[in-house]
């Protein structure tokens, strides 16, 4: 018996529903949802099952199912692997290695599988032999090494010799390490070589468990630059130069308060808050101030011009109306837009910031908004590396310099109650440790009157002695469309005797946010407070918010212990999987929806009401078309003009690139 017959028979005997798709693939109904659910999936391969659950933590289906990891292998004991040199290796479901026979032997796990193999055609290289056989269930020829990660050139690659080799690194530190080990070993003698990632999860089983096909894998350039990148940068030399030789100076303060630099030119400053803080609107402040030249500093009585960049917040409907509210001088404010084949893609710092500095020259931009900074470092970047974050980060620094201006990025703040809203950020510390000045923005729990307080938590080459009193007071706008619109604004009250470290330290922590999960659940709830949204979309959250899809999991099930809050569903079948907040339904804005027992507040700075205008030219889509405007883009760039996939970092499709190799080797 399979585990995969195995399963089935079970599932059946708790009277739920399975519906076997293929010789080897299923999906069956969750336990706790209704018979028309099919959000957990199975592939049998090689030994085991490739499980996928859609809605709820993987673990927690199975202990309600009364299985345990054991029973998604073909034998309880777990799985064993033969090597056509003698060795054999034994995977326990505890995921433990022991190996017997040849274990000095060279061979690579199925290489035997190359020898019929045409030369020129793809060959995949996985990190573990579970991942090989997960390709071979999809008609992929794949090997691997033994031993996992690191000991690649321990091994005999020579069969791949003349081969287009796809490497599937697998998504964590030691994995990109042994694809670049890999890469460098097999690049003399390989007809062409790729590095991929799977799209979901950590590897090549997670990737084809989740459903995703072989051209659905995502192309990663970081790891081929570890090894050939060196060879473009020239020759590489160090002087000595005495400090006599070297310039100093003062600084410049683009804008002061209270006589004192707060934030320098040529820098990146951050303004850091919670949800519903204000910080976009007071960045719309600071935009505007500039704009107009009433922004105390080296640009009073000076417009400049400013280019403002909004990826969490529409333009139409919150970016413009909030900058109106502002006073700000339209005329001088940009708004820079990435466009392939006509279609607007997210900006990001790794591919766009050479163009972006040529706009900004030519214009005499000398402020640069960013909201938020996060969103421009891309969906597959491991946001808690600092080397990798800084990489990204540090570009909008030098982007100052280059403009002799600022670089003002928008960020979030954890949930860490220690109040340090520097080591707070969200995130990597290197968003902290490259901005020059850093100002945090919270609630005042203690105002009746709604105000909140800002102070400066990093000032490099100055002080740090700021603590200002703020509100976001209701101002009324005429768009262009003739209709008023009421939107926040900016407002500096006075100062403060405490800073936004004491508030944060004295805020009580809401119930989900106690038993060490990092604040998870209550980010789960804001993310999920403005509308339903595509399950893989909140996994790609999560995992560029720090966390993983398995914690995302594990969030919805812990917030629907007590109370069915969150639910999974597809509006189509066969179709896309959702995710939605029940007691979000009919919410028009984050606002309605954001409830002390279950949401932080969360945008300020969206519109409150519409008013005015023809009634016959009013705006059909309303607040619910600023929800949809407002989502964030994913960092694909577009579509292939060949195949109409979607074209990921390298601006092919995998399947596309991997046909051009063949095409180039015949």
């Amino acid at each position: 018996m399979t585990a995969l017959d195995r399963l089935r028979d079970h599932w059946h005997s708790q009277g739920l529903v399975w519906q076997d798709q293929g010789a080897d693939t299923s999906a069956a109904q969750a336990p706790g949802h209704s018979s028309a659910d099919r959000s957990v999936t199975f592939r049998q391969i090689a030994g085991q099952v490739l499980m996928n659950s859609h809605a709820d933590d993987k673990d927690t289906v199975l202990t309600a199912i009364g299985l345990t990891t054991a029973d998604l292998f073909d034998d309880p004991k777990g799985a064993e692997y033969r090597y056509s040199d003698g060795r054999t290796v034994i995977r326990t479901p505890a995921k433990k290695f022991r190996q017997s026979g040849n274990t000095s032997g060279t061979a690579l796990y199925r290489a035997e599988k190359l020898a019929d193999h045409q030369t020129g055609s793809p060959v995949y290289v996985a990190e573990g032999e579970k991942d090989v056989h997960a390709l071979e269930s999809l008609g992929a020829v794949a090997v691997c090494s033994a031993m996992g990660a690191g000991k690649a050139k321990r091994f005999d690659w020579s069969p791949l010799a003349g081969h287009t080799v796809v490497i599937v690194a697998d998504r964590d530190e030691p994995g990109e390490k042994h694809a670049a080990q890999v890469l460098e070993i097999l690049q003399p003698i390989a007809e062409a070589v790729v590095v991929v990632t799977a799209t979901t999860g950590k590897d090549a089983a997670d990737h084809i468990a989740a459903g995703h096909g072989l051209d659905e894998f995502q192309v990663v350039e970081t790891v081929t630059s570890q090894v050939v990148g060196a060879d473009n940068l020239g020759f590489r030399s160090v002087t000595l130069s005495p400090f006599a030789n070297e310039r100093d100076d003062v600084p410049v303060w683009a804008w002061t308060y209270g006589d004192k630099g707060r934030v320098p030119l040529g820098a990146l400053a951050l303004f850091a808050g919670r949800p519903g803080a204000g910080k976009s609107t007071a960045g719309r402040w600071f935009a505007a101030s500039a704009s107009t030249g009433t922004l105390a500093g080296h640009w009073e009585g000076k417009p400049v011009n400013v280019a403002y960049i909004a990826a969490e917040e529409s333009a139409k409907y919150v970016v413009k109306p909030g900058l109106r509210a502002a006073g700000a001088d339209l005329n001088r404010v940009f708004m820079p837009k990435v466009e392939i084949n006509g279609e607007e893609v997210r900006f990001l710092s790794s591919h766009d910031m050479e163009d972006l500095t040529e706009q900004l020259k030519a214009a005499e931009v000398k402020l640069v908004v960013v909201d938020p900074l996060m969103s421009t470092i891309g969906s597959k970047t491991d946001i808690n590396r600092n080397n990798e974050v800084r990489s990204l980060v540090e570009p909008w620094a030098k982007l100052a310099e280059k403009i002799d201006g600022v670089v003002l990025g928008i960020a979030h703040l954890n949930k860490s109650g220690n109040g340090d809203v520097v080591a707070g950020i969200n995130g990597s510390s290197a968003f902290g440790e490259v901005a020059r000045s850093v100002f945090g923005f919270a609630k005042d729990p203690e105002s009746d009157e709604g105000d909140r307080i800002m102070s400066q938590e990093k000032n490099s080459i100055g002080e740090e002695d700021l603590a200002l009193t703020y509100r976001i007071e209701s101002a009324s706008v005429t768009t262009d469309s003739g209709k008023s619109a009421d939107v926040g604004r900016f407002v500096i009250i006075g100062d403060s005797d405490r800073i936004v470290g004491d508030v944060l330290r004295s805020q009580p922590k809401a119930p989900w946010e106690s038993g060490g999960h990092d604040g998870i659940d209550e980010w789960l709830l804001n993310l999920l407070a403005t509308g339903p949204m595509l399950a893989k979309d909140v996994y790609d959250s999560a995992n560029a918010a720090g966390y993983s899809t398995d914690k995302a999991k594990r969030a919805k099930s812990r917030i629907n212990k007590d109370a069915e809050t969150i639910d999974a569903f597809r509006p189509k079948i066969p179709g896309p999987w959702f995710w939605q907040r029940l007691d979000c339904k009919g919410a028009e804005t984050a606002e309605e929806c954001a409830t002390p027992e279950r949401a932080a507040p969360l945008l300020s700075s969206a519109p409150l009401q519409v008013t005015g205008g023809n009634q016959g030219d009013a705006d059909p889509q309303g607040s619910k078309g600023a929800r949809e405007h407002a989502s964030t883009q994913d960092d694909e760039f577009a579509f292939c003009p060949a195949c109409h996939k979607p074209i990921g970092r390298s601006g092919k499709c995998v399947s596309c690139i991997v046909s051009g190799l063949n095409k180039e080797s015949a």
